[in-house]
């Protein structure tokens, strides 16, 4: 039984679902997963920071006087801007490492971004 699997090659089945049944299929399931995962998470900060800066500019105005409410606003602003600073410069670290690894860990094509989440690629 075991020659018979060995002949017909299906030891190990079709591959590991997204990744693949080919050796270099792997490697290219992963990054391609990984550089969707960074596009969504940097997709939702952008939306994050967004809300957050709103908020932050929509309180200040209605600080009415209240320095509590100032700084409190003044604070969510800061950290909005620092949040948006972290996530820009974790995907140019990312998008270096992926140039000196030659691994497209970055989405080149944001538009494919959707067809790679898909199971029906």
């Amino acid at each position: 039984m075991r020659e018979l699997a060995l002949e017909l090659g299906q030891i190990g089945g079709e591959g590991l679902g997204p990744f693949g049944s080919n050796p270099g299929d792997g490697l290219t399931g992963i990054t391609s997963i990984v550089s969707s995962v960074i596009g969504i998470m940097t997709i939702a900060a952008g939306i994050w920071f967004l809300f957050q800066f709103i908020i932050g500019g929509f309180n200040w105005i209605n600080a009415g006087g209240d320095k509590a409410k100032l700084q409190t606003s003044k604070d969510r602003l800061t950290n909005a801007f620092v949040g948006l600073i972290v996530v820009v410069a974790g995907w140019a670290i990312l998008a270096l490492a992926g140039t000196f690894f030659n691994v497209d860990f970055t989405i080149s094509n944001p538009g494919s971004l959707l067809q790679q989440l898909s199971p029906n690629r």
